[in-house]
Protein backbone atom coordinates (compact mmCIF):
# COMPACT_ATOMS: atom_id res chain seq x y z
CA UNK A 1 0.00 0.00 0.00
CA UNK A 2 1.84 3.29 -0.93
CA UNK A 3 2.44 5.44 1.63
CA UNK A 4 0.26 8.15 1.09
CA UNK A 5 -2.62 6.53 2.00
CA UNK A 6 -1.59 4.73 4.79
CA UNK A 7 -3.73 5.19 8.36
CA UNK A 8 -0.84 6.98 9.35
CA UNK A 9 -0.36 9.09 6.45
CA UNK A 10 -4.12 9.63 5.90
CA UNK A 11 -4.29 10.98 9.54
CA UNK A 12 -1.37 13.43 9.47
CA UNK A 13 -2.74 15.51 6.44
CA UNK A 14 -6.53 15.39 7.43
CA UNK A 15 -5.29 16.86 10.79
CA UNK A 16 -2.76 19.09 9.38
CA UNK A 17 -4.08 22.45 10.50
CA UNK A 18 -4.06 21.51 14.27
CA UNK A 19 -0.42 20.05 13.55
CA UNK A 20 0.73 23.33 12.57
CA UNK A 21 -0.97 25.58 14.74
CA UNK A 22 -0.24 25.61 18.73
CA UNK A 23 -2.11 27.63 21.52
CA UNK A 24 0.74 28.24 24.15
CA UNK A 25 0.45 30.23 27.64
CA UNK A 26 2.99 31.69 28.55
CA UNK A 27 4.97 29.96 31.38
CA UNK A 28 6.31 33.12 32.68
CA UNK A 29 4.51 35.67 34.26
CA UNK A 30 3.51 39.21 33.32
CA UNK A 31 4.38 42.20 36.51
CA UNK A 32 2.57 44.89 36.85
CA UNK A 33 3.89 48.02 38.74
CA UNK A 34 1.76 50.41 40.78
CA UNK A 35 3.62 54.00 41.70
CA UNK A 36 3.33 55.72 44.92
CA UNK A 37 3.56 58.87 45.27
CA UNK A 38 7.40 58.69 45.61
CA UNK A 39 7.84 57.29 42.26
CA UNK A 40 8.65 53.89 44.33
CA UNK A 41 6.96 50.64 43.56
CA UNK A 42 4.50 50.06 46.04
CA UNK A 43 2.61 46.77 44.72
CA UNK A 44 2.88 44.08 42.63
CA UNK A 45 0.91 42.39 41.05
CA UNK A 46 1.20 38.99 38.48
CA UNK A 47 -1.27 39.42 35.55
CA UNK A 48 -2.67 36.48 33.73
CA UNK A 49 0.67 35.76 31.58
CA UNK A 50 -0.56 36.90 26.95
CA UNK A 51 -2.12 34.80 25.48
CA UNK A 52 0.65 33.03 22.79
CA UNK A 53 -0.34 31.79 19.34
CA UNK A 54 2.31 30.06 17.00
CA UNK A 55 1.42 29.74 13.10
CA UNK A 56 2.74 28.64 10.12
CA UNK A 57 2.09 28.24 6.48
CA UNK A 58 1.50 23.98 6.17
CA UNK A 59 5.37 23.30 4.68
CA UNK A 60 6.20 20.76 7.28
CA UNK A 61 3.13 18.60 5.01
CA UNK A 62 4.75 19.61 1.68
CA UNK A 63 8.29 18.50 2.60
CA UNK A 64 6.72 15.02 3.99
CA UNK A 65 4.55 14.50 1.06
CA UNK A 66 6.24 16.07 -1.97
CA UNK A 67 10.48 16.10 -0.82
CA UNK A 68 9.57 12.55 0.67
CA UNK A 69 8.64 11.47 -2.90
CA UNK A 70 5.51 9.38 -1.50
CA UNK A 71 3.48 7.30 -3.90
CA UNK A 72 0.36 8.96 -5.14
CA UNK A 73 -2.53 7.01 -5.64
CA UNK A 74 -5.05 7.78 -8.56
CA UNK A 75 -7.01 10.57 -7.59
CA UNK A 76 -11.01 10.09 -6.45
CA UNK A 77 -12.17 13.47 -7.80
CA UNK A 78 -11.22 15.01 -11.38
CA UNK A 79 -12.04 18.88 -12.29
CA UNK A 80 -11.39 20.51 -15.92
CA UNK A 81 -11.03 23.79 -17.02
CA UNK A 82 -8.97 25.71 -19.66
CA UNK A 83 -5.87 26.73 -16.93
CA UNK A 84 -4.90 25.34 -13.60
CA UNK A 85 -2.92 28.14 -11.45
CA UNK A 86 -0.61 26.39 -8.79
CA UNK A 87 -0.46 29.11 -6.04
CA UNK A 88 -3.08 31.86 -4.57
CA UNK A 89 -0.63 34.57 -3.81
CA UNK A 90 -0.95 37.89 -5.40
CA UNK A 91 0.63 36.08 -8.31
CA UNK A 92 -1.51 33.32 -9.10
CA UNK A 93 -4.32 35.90 -8.13
CA UNK A 94 -3.30 38.41 -10.95
CA UNK A 95 -2.81 35.34 -13.60
CA UNK A 96 -6.58 34.60 -12.81
CA UNK A 97 -7.69 37.93 -12.88
CA UNK A 98 -6.10 38.51 -16.40
CA UNK A 99 -7.78 34.79 -17.72
CA UNK A 100 -10.73 35.01 -16.25
CA UNK A 101 -11.34 39.05 -17.83
CA UNK A 102 -10.71 36.93 -21.32
CA UNK A 103 -12.95 34.53 -20.54
CA UNK A 104 -11.22 31.86 -19.93
CA UNK A 105 -12.04 29.36 -17.10
CA UNK A 106 -9.50 29.13 -14.43
CA UNK A 107 -8.89 26.91 -11.28
CA UNK A 108 -6.64 28.00 -8.87
CA UNK A 109 -5.49 25.61 -6.46
CA UNK A 110 -4.34 26.68 -3.35
CA UNK A 111 -2.26 24.69 0.25
CA UNK A 112 -3.20 27.05 2.76
CA UNK A 113 -6.76 27.83 4.25
CA UNK A 114 -6.77 31.32 2.57
CA UNK A 115 -5.27 33.34 -0.02
CA UNK A 116 -2.46 35.93 -0.88
CA UNK A 117 0.88 33.92 0.23
CA UNK A 118 3.03 36.21 1.74
CA UNK A 119 0.68 39.04 1.09
CA UNK A 120 -1.75 38.02 3.97
CA UNK A 121 -3.63 39.52 7.50
CA UNK A 122 -4.86 38.70 10.19
CA UNK A 123 -7.41 39.80 12.60
CA UNK A 124 -5.36 41.38 15.79
CA UNK A 125 -6.83 43.96 18.58
CA UNK A 126 -9.31 44.89 16.49
CA UNK A 127 -8.27 45.88 13.17
CA UNK A 128 -6.18 43.61 10.40
CA UNK A 129 -2.56 43.28 10.73
CA UNK A 130 -0.60 42.58 8.06
CA UNK A 131 1.55 39.63 8.43
CA UNK A 132 4.10 39.65 5.85
CA UNK A 133 3.84 41.76 2.85
CA UNK A 134 2.88 45.95 3.80
CA UNK A 135 3.58 47.99 1.48
CA UNK A 136 4.38 48.72 -2.08
CA UNK A 137 5.94 52.14 -4.39
CA UNK A 138 4.22 51.77 -7.69
CA UNK A 139 0.36 51.69 -8.86
CA UNK A 140 1.39 48.99 -11.59
CA UNK A 141 -1.31 48.54 -14.62
CA UNK A 142 -1.50 44.60 -12.67
CA UNK A 143 -1.75 46.41 -9.48
CA UNK A 144 -4.04 48.17 -10.61
CA UNK A 145 -5.76 45.50 -12.56
CA UNK A 146 -6.38 44.19 -9.48
CA UNK A 147 -7.35 46.50 -6.54
CA UNK A 148 -10.29 47.95 -9.34
CA UNK A 149 -11.01 44.29 -9.39
CA UNK A 150 -11.86 44.04 -5.86
CA UNK A 151 -13.03 47.61 -5.31
CA UNK A 152 -10.48 48.76 -3.26
CA UNK A 153 -8.07 52.12 -3.45
CA UNK A 154 -4.50 52.23 -1.82
CA UNK A 155 -3.57 55.11 0.60
CA UNK A 156 -0.60 56.68 0.96
CA UNK A 157 1.84 54.67 3.51
CA UNK A 158 2.91 56.75 6.58
CA UNK A 159 6.16 57.44 6.83
CA UNK A 160 9.22 55.70 8.59
CA UNK A 161 11.48 55.92 11.52
CA UNK A 162 14.96 55.26 12.91
CA UNK A 163 16.14 54.50 16.35
CA UNK A 164 19.57 54.54 16.68
CA UNK A 165 19.25 53.41 20.30
CA UNK A 166 19.54 57.44 21.78
CA UNK A 167 15.87 57.37 23.26
CA UNK A 168 14.34 58.95 20.51
CA UNK A 169 13.04 57.74 16.52
CA UNK A 170 14.14 60.32 14.02
CA UNK A 171 11.82 60.87 11.26
CA UNK A 172 12.35 62.22 7.89
CA UNK A 173 16.12 60.79 8.09
CA UNK A 174 17.62 61.94 4.67
CA UNK A 175 17.17 65.55 4.78
CA UNK A 176 19.92 67.72 5.39
CA UNK A 177 18.98 69.10 8.61
CA UNK A 178 17.80 65.73 9.79
CA UNK A 179 21.46 63.82 9.22
CA UNK A 180 23.07 66.53 10.67
CA UNK A 181 21.39 66.28 13.71
CA UNK A 182 20.94 62.63 14.25
CA UNK A 183 24.96 61.77 12.48
CA UNK A 184 27.40 63.23 14.49
CA UNK A 185 30.45 62.08 12.53
CA UNK A 186 31.04 64.06 9.59
CA UNK A 187 32.26 61.23 7.04
CA UNK A 188 29.83 59.42 8.00
CA UNK A 189 26.87 61.66 7.16
CA UNK A 190 29.00 62.75 4.07
CA UNK A 191 28.84 59.18 3.05
CA UNK A 192 24.96 59.09 3.45
CA UNK A 193 24.58 62.53 1.71
CA UNK A 194 26.62 60.64 -1.18
CA UNK A 195 24.66 57.45 -1.20
CA UNK A 196 21.22 59.36 -1.69
CA UNK A 197 22.51 62.30 -3.95
CA UNK A 198 23.66 59.29 -6.06
CA UNK A 199 20.96 57.54 -6.26
CA UNK A 200 18.34 60.02 -6.76
CA UNK A 201 20.76 61.31 -9.92
CA UNK A 202 20.65 58.15 -11.43
CA UNK A 203 19.15 58.31 -14.81
CA UNK A 204 19.67 54.76 -16.18
CA UNK A 205 18.32 52.57 -12.77
CA UNK A 206 18.22 48.96 -13.10
CA UNK A 207 14.31 48.05 -13.94
CA UNK A 208 12.54 45.30 -13.56
CA UNK A 209 11.06 43.17 -14.89
CA UNK A 210 14.25 41.08 -16.08
CA UNK A 211 15.43 41.20 -19.45
CA UNK A 212 15.45 37.62 -20.40
CA UNK A 213 18.57 38.15 -22.36
CA UNK A 214 21.43 38.62 -19.93
CA UNK A 215 23.52 41.40 -20.86
CA UNK A 216 27.35 42.54 -19.71
CA UNK A 217 25.55 45.57 -17.91
CA UNK A 218 23.58 43.01 -16.12
CA UNK A 219 25.72 40.79 -15.09
CA UNK A 220 28.18 44.10 -13.98
CA UNK A 221 25.22 44.88 -11.48
CA UNK A 222 24.70 41.73 -10.45
CA UNK A 223 27.55 41.78 -7.68
CA UNK A 224 27.63 41.66 -4.00
CA UNK A 225 26.11 45.05 -2.85
CA UNK A 226 28.27 45.19 0.12
CA UNK A 227 31.18 46.14 -1.46
CA UNK A 228 29.30 49.07 -3.38
CA UNK A 229 28.26 50.28 -0.06
CA UNK A 230 31.70 50.24 1.96
CA UNK A 231 33.15 52.74 -1.05
CA UNK A 232 30.85 55.50 0.75
CA UNK A 233 33.08 54.82 4.10
CA UNK A 234 29.64 55.71 6.47
CA UNK A 235 29.01 52.68 9.05
CA UNK A 236 25.58 54.26 9.56
CA UNK A 237 24.98 53.73 6.31
CA UNK A 238 26.06 50.19 6.38
CA UNK A 239 23.81 49.66 8.95
CA UNK A 240 20.83 51.22 7.50
CA UNK A 241 21.22 49.23 4.44
CA UNK A 242 21.69 45.70 6.40
CA UNK A 243 18.76 45.78 8.06
CA UNK A 244 16.43 47.10 5.15
CA UNK A 245 18.35 44.21 2.88
CA UNK A 246 17.72 41.84 5.38
CA UNK A 247 13.89 42.77 5.90
CA UNK A 248 13.06 43.60 2.37
CA UNK A 249 15.55 40.97 0.44
CA UNK A 250 15.79 38.35 3.17
CA UNK A 251 19.45 39.12 3.81
CA UNK A 252 22.78 41.08 4.46
CA UNK A 253 23.84 43.50 1.56
CA UNK A 254 26.89 40.39 1.35
CA UNK A 255 24.35 38.06 -0.50
CA UNK A 256 22.15 40.38 -1.68
CA UNK A 257 23.11 41.79 -5.38
CA UNK A 258 23.47 45.46 -6.00
CA UNK A 259 20.88 45.54 -8.92
CA UNK A 260 18.12 45.29 -6.43
CA UNK A 261 19.43 47.36 -4.33
CA UNK A 262 19.85 50.13 -6.34
CA UNK A 263 16.33 49.48 -7.80
CA UNK A 264 14.55 49.07 -4.46
CA UNK A 265 16.06 51.51 -2.14
CA UNK A 266 16.02 54.72 -5.17
CA UNK A 267 12.22 54.61 -3.73
CA UNK A 268 12.46 54.54 0.00
CA UNK A 269 13.74 58.20 0.52
CA UNK A 270 10.16 59.14 1.57
CA UNK A 271 7.46 61.85 0.43
CA UNK A 272 9.84 64.31 1.25
CA UNK A 273 11.63 63.25 -1.80
CA UNK A 274 8.77 62.61 -3.92
CA UNK A 275 8.78 59.27 -3.24
CA UNK A 276 5.58 57.90 -1.55
CA UNK A 277 4.52 54.29 -0.84
CA UNK A 278 0.78 52.78 -1.06
CA UNK A 279 -0.29 50.34 1.76
CA UNK A 280 -3.85 49.29 2.78
CA UNK A 281 -5.13 48.41 5.63
CA UNK A 282 -4.66 44.97 6.69
CA UNK A 283 -1.81 45.55 4.17
CA UNK A 284 -1.38 44.34 0.72
CA UNK A 285 -3.15 41.61 2.21
CA UNK A 286 -6.25 43.77 1.63
CA UNK A 287 -5.92 42.97 -2.22
CA UNK A 288 -5.92 38.91 -2.16
CA UNK A 289 -8.87 39.51 0.12
CA UNK A 290 -10.89 42.02 -2.14
CA UNK A 291 -9.54 39.74 -5.12
CA UNK A 292 -10.70 36.03 -4.58
CA UNK A 293 -14.52 36.22 -3.91
CA UNK A 294 -14.48 37.86 -7.71
CA UNK A 295 -12.88 34.58 -8.92
CA UNK A 296 -14.70 31.80 -9.56
CA UNK A 297 -12.67 28.53 -8.25
CA UNK A 298 -10.49 29.02 -5.86
CA UNK A 299 -10.10 25.50 -3.96
CA UNK A 300 -8.02 26.43 -0.84
CA UNK A 301 -6.60 23.88 1.57
CA UNK A 302 -5.24 21.32 -1.62
CA UNK A 303 -1.48 20.43 -1.24
CA UNK A 304 -0.46 20.42 -5.01
CA UNK A 305 2.19 17.18 -4.89
CA UNK A 306 2.30 16.05 -8.73
CA UNK A 307 2.29 18.35 -12.18
CA UNK A 308 1.97 16.41 -15.20
CA UNK A 309 1.79 17.32 -19.44
CA UNK A 310 1.42 15.33 -22.25
CA UNK A 311 0.60 16.12 -25.82
CA UNK A 312 -3.26 16.32 -25.11
CA UNK A 313 -2.97 18.78 -21.89
CA UNK A 314 -2.02 19.05 -18.15
CA UNK A 315 -3.07 17.61 -14.61
CA UNK A 316 -1.95 18.90 -11.56
CA UNK A 317 -2.80 16.32 -8.36
CA UNK A 318 -3.02 17.98 -4.88
CA UNK A 319 -4.33 16.40 -0.94
CA UNK A 320 -7.37 18.29 -0.19
CA UNK A 321 -8.31 18.46 3.67
CA UNK A 322 -9.63 15.23 4.20
CA UNK A 323 -7.06 13.36 2.71
CA UNK A 324 -8.18 12.68 -0.63
CA UNK A 325 -6.67 13.09 -4.03
CA UNK A 326 -8.17 15.64 -5.82
CA UNK A 327 -6.82 15.87 -10.25
CA UNK A 328 -7.34 19.01 -12.01
CA UNK A 329 -7.15 18.88 -15.35
CA UNK A 330 -6.42 21.64 -18.30
CA UNK A 331 -4.51 22.43 -21.29
CA UNK A 332 -2.20 24.54 -19.20
CA UNK A 333 -0.65 24.98 -16.03
CA UNK A 334 0.50 28.30 -14.19
CA UNK A 335 2.75 27.35 -11.47
CA UNK A 336 3.08 30.69 -8.92
CA UNK A 337 4.37 28.42 -6.13
CA UNK A 338 7.83 29.15 -5.05
CA UNK A 339 10.39 27.64 -7.41
CA UNK A 340 12.14 25.36 -4.93
CA UNK A 341 8.60 23.28 -4.99
CA UNK A 342 9.38 23.01 -9.15
CA UNK A 343 11.30 19.89 -9.40
CA UNK A 344 9.59 17.82 -6.91
CA UNK A 345 6.28 18.86 -8.23
CA UNK A 346 6.62 19.27 -12.27
CA UNK A 347 7.32 15.76 -13.91
CA UNK A 348 9.98 15.58 -16.44
CA UNK A 349 11.56 19.06 -16.38
CA UNK A 350 14.45 19.64 -17.92
CA UNK A 351 18.11 19.46 -16.15
CA UNK A 352 18.58 23.23 -16.97
CA UNK A 353 15.43 24.05 -15.05
CA UNK A 354 16.25 21.65 -12.24
CA UNK A 355 19.61 22.76 -11.61
CA UNK A 356 18.21 27.23 -11.75
CA UNK A 357 15.18 26.60 -9.14
CA UNK A 358 17.75 24.76 -6.75
CA UNK A 359 20.20 27.22 -7.31
CA UNK A 360 17.31 30.09 -6.19
CA UNK A 361 17.78 30.89 -2.25
CA UNK A 362 14.85 31.62 0.14
CA UNK A 363 14.90 33.52 3.52
CA UNK A 364 13.06 31.83 6.62
CA UNK A 365 10.87 34.27 8.09
CA UNK A 366 9.49 35.53 11.35
CA UNK A 367 6.86 38.02 12.16
CA UNK A 368 6.18 38.87 15.68
CA UNK A 369 2.57 40.67 16.56
CA UNK A 370 2.35 41.97 19.72
CA UNK A 371 -1.14 43.47 21.20
CA UNK A 372 -0.83 45.47 24.34
CA UNK A 373 -3.55 47.98 25.75
CA UNK A 374 -0.55 51.33 25.95
CA UNK A 375 1.37 51.89 22.84
CA UNK A 376 4.78 50.40 22.29
CA UNK A 377 5.74 52.81 19.35
CA UNK A 378 5.54 56.26 17.93
CA UNK A 379 1.98 56.64 16.98
CA UNK A 380 2.33 58.54 13.38
CA UNK A 381 5.35 56.32 12.58
CA UNK A 382 4.24 53.28 10.00
CA UNK A 383 7.70 51.48 10.16
CA UNK A 384 10.59 51.91 12.60
CA UNK A 385 13.92 50.67 11.95
CA UNK A 386 15.53 49.45 15.36
CA UNK A 387 19.13 49.97 14.23
CA UNK A 388 20.50 48.30 17.38
CA UNK A 389 18.64 45.29 17.37
CA UNK A 390 20.81 41.93 16.78
CA UNK A 391 16.85 40.28 16.20
CA UNK A 392 14.39 42.62 14.37
CA UNK A 393 15.12 44.43 11.87
CA UNK A 394 12.01 46.70 11.63
CA UNK A 395 8.68 47.10 13.80
CA UNK A 396 5.76 48.23 12.16
CA UNK A 397 2.85 50.06 13.38
CA UNK A 398 -0.39 48.53 11.80
CA UNK A 399 -2.97 51.21 13.67
CA UNK A 400 -0.88 54.37 12.05
CA UNK A 401 -2.78 53.64 8.51
CA UNK A 402 -5.51 55.56 8.04
CA UNK A 403 -8.57 53.78 7.95
CA UNK A 404 -7.43 50.86 10.71
CA UNK A 405 -9.89 49.67 13.04
CA UNK A 406 -7.61 48.58 16.14
CA UNK A 407 -9.23 48.78 19.84
CA UNK A 408 -5.79 48.03 20.91
CA UNK A 409 -2.27 48.72 20.31
CA UNK A 410 0.21 46.62 17.72
CA UNK A 411 3.39 46.86 16.61
CA UNK A 412 4.53 43.88 14.84
CA UNK A 413 8.40 42.22 14.42
CA UNK A 414 9.80 41.59 11.69
CA UNK A 415 12.63 39.14 11.54
CA UNK A 416 14.36 37.69 9.06
CA UNK A 417 16.79 34.29 9.94
CA UNK A 418 19.66 32.99 8.32
CA UNK A 419 19.00 30.00 6.08
CA UNK A 420 20.45 27.29 7.76
CA UNK A 421 17.95 28.43 10.97
CA UNK A 422 14.75 27.13 8.55
CA UNK A 423 14.87 24.21 11.29
CA UNK A 424 13.38 26.33 13.92
CA UNK A 425 10.11 26.72 12.03
CA UNK A 426 9.79 23.34 11.90
CA UNK A 427 10.76 22.47 15.71
CA UNK A 428 7.32 24.13 17.88
CA UNK A 429 9.65 23.73 20.64
CA UNK A 430 12.71 26.01 19.20
CA UNK A 431 9.83 28.33 17.86
CA UNK A 432 8.71 28.89 20.47
CA UNK A 433 12.19 29.67 22.59
CA UNK A 434 13.03 31.92 19.60
CA UNK A 435 9.77 33.90 19.98
CA UNK A 436 10.19 33.74 24.06
CA UNK A 437 14.00 34.97 23.16
CA UNK A 438 12.74 38.18 20.87
CA UNK A 439 9.69 39.12 22.63
CA UNK A 440 11.24 39.93 25.89
CA UNK A 441 14.47 41.42 24.44
CA UNK A 442 11.83 43.59 23.11
CA UNK A 443 9.61 44.44 25.92
CA UNK A 444 12.56 44.67 28.02
CA UNK A 445 13.07 48.15 26.11
CA UNK A 446 9.85 49.61 27.19
CA UNK A 447 8.38 50.60 30.74
CA UNK A 448 6.89 48.05 33.45
CA UNK A 449 3.73 49.73 32.65
CA UNK A 450 3.62 48.93 29.24
CA UNK A 451 4.89 45.15 29.72
CA UNK A 452 1.90 44.61 31.77
CA UNK A 453 0.04 45.91 29.10
CA UNK A 454 0.76 42.87 27.05
CA UNK A 455 -2.14 40.72 25.95
CA UNK A 456 -1.44 38.68 23.51
CA UNK A 457 1.73 37.41 20.82
CA UNK A 458 0.91 35.91 17.57
CA UNK A 459 3.90 34.77 16.00
CA UNK A 460 3.87 33.82 12.05
CA UNK A 461 6.65 31.85 10.44
CA UNK A 462 7.44 31.89 7.12
CA UNK A 463 9.08 28.72 6.03
CA UNK A 464 10.21 30.18 2.29
CA UNK A 465 9.26 33.65 2.82
CA UNK A 466 10.75 35.68 0.56
CA UNK A 467 13.38 34.65 -2.65
CA UNK A 468 16.93 36.47 -1.91
CA UNK A 469 18.30 38.40 -4.96
CA UNK A 470 21.08 36.84 -4.24
CA UNK A 471 24.87 38.05 -6.72
CA UNK A 472 24.44 35.67 -9.78
CA UNK A 473 20.28 35.46 -9.53
CA UNK A 474 19.85 37.73 -11.72
CA UNK A 475 22.27 36.98 -14.76
CA UNK A 476 21.25 33.62 -15.55
CA UNK A 477 19.65 31.94 -12.90
CA UNK A 478 16.11 33.42 -12.86
CA UNK A 479 15.73 33.25 -16.56
CA UNK A 480 16.56 29.70 -16.63
CA UNK A 481 13.74 28.95 -14.36
CA UNK A 482 11.25 31.23 -15.30
CA UNK A 483 11.01 29.63 -18.62
CA UNK A 484 8.01 27.91 -20.09
CA UNK A 485 8.48 23.80 -20.11
CA UNK A 486 5.50 22.84 -22.93
CA UNK A 487 2.12 23.35 -21.50
CA UNK A 488 3.15 24.56 -17.96
CA UNK A 489 4.69 28.18 -17.20
CA UNK A 490 5.42 29.99 -14.21
CA UNK A 491 5.28 33.16 -12.14
CA UNK A 492 5.87 34.59 -9.07
CA UNK A 493 8.69 37.42 -7.64
CA UNK A 494 11.07 34.44 -7.84
CA UNK A 495 10.87 35.09 -12.03
CA UNK A 496 12.88 37.46 -11.05
CA UNK A 497 14.86 36.90 -7.80
CA UNK A 498 13.53 40.13 -6.41
CA UNK A 499 11.15 39.97 -4.00
CA UNK A 500 8.70 42.84 -4.55
CA UNK A 501 4.47 42.28 -5.05
CA UNK A 502 4.65 44.81 -8.18
CA UNK A 503 7.26 42.12 -9.33
CA UNK A 504 4.47 39.04 -8.09
CA UNK A 505 1.41 40.75 -10.08
CA UNK A 506 3.50 41.54 -13.52
CA UNK A 507 4.93 37.62 -13.47
CA UNK A 508 1.33 36.59 -12.62
CA UNK A 509 -0.05 38.74 -15.58
CA UNK A 510 3.27 37.63 -17.90
CA UNK A 511 2.62 34.20 -17.31
CA UNK A 512 -1.44 34.22 -18.25
CA UNK A 513 -0.68 36.01 -21.55
CA UNK A 514 1.91 33.27 -22.32
CA UNK A 515 -0.97 30.92 -21.76
CA UNK A 516 -3.37 32.73 -24.05
CA UNK A 517 -0.83 33.29 -26.98
CA UNK A 518 0.07 29.36 -26.56
CA UNK A 519 -3.96 28.30 -26.78
CA UNK A 520 -5.10 31.23 -29.79
CA UNK A 521 -1.92 32.62 -31.04
CA UNK A 522 -0.19 36.03 -29.94
CA UNK A 523 -2.26 38.61 -28.40
CA UNK A 524 -1.83 42.01 -29.04
CA UNK A 525 -2.05 43.28 -25.87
Amino acid sequence: MPLLVSDRMGERVASRREFIRLVLMGTGATYALSLGACNRPSEMRVLRAPKRIQDTPKFAVAHALIRGRAGIPEPSKTYTSDVVIVGAGLSGLAAAATLEQQGYSVTIVENESKVGGSAVSRELGGGLAPLGSVYFVEETPELKMLMDLGGIEPLLCPDDGYDFGHGEVIRDLWQDDVLDYAIHNDADRDGMKRFRDLLLGMDNLPLYPLPRRVTDDLRYLDVSAEDWVKEFNSQTLTTVLNSYSRSSMGALLSRTNLFCLLNFYSSEFGPSFDLPRYTLPGGTGAIAAAVSPKLSNVKSDHLVVRVRQNNSGSSVDAVNENGEIVRFKAASVIVAAPKYQVPYLVEDLPSANVKACKELAYAPYITLHLVSDLPLLEPDVYDTWNLTSEFETDVVNPGSVPGSTFNKNVASLYLPMDQFARGVLENPELFARKVTDVVDRFMNTKSLEQQASLREIYAWGWGHGIIEPTPGSHSGIAQQAMQSVGRIHFAGTDCDAAPAIENAVYHGARAARDVMDALIGPTTT
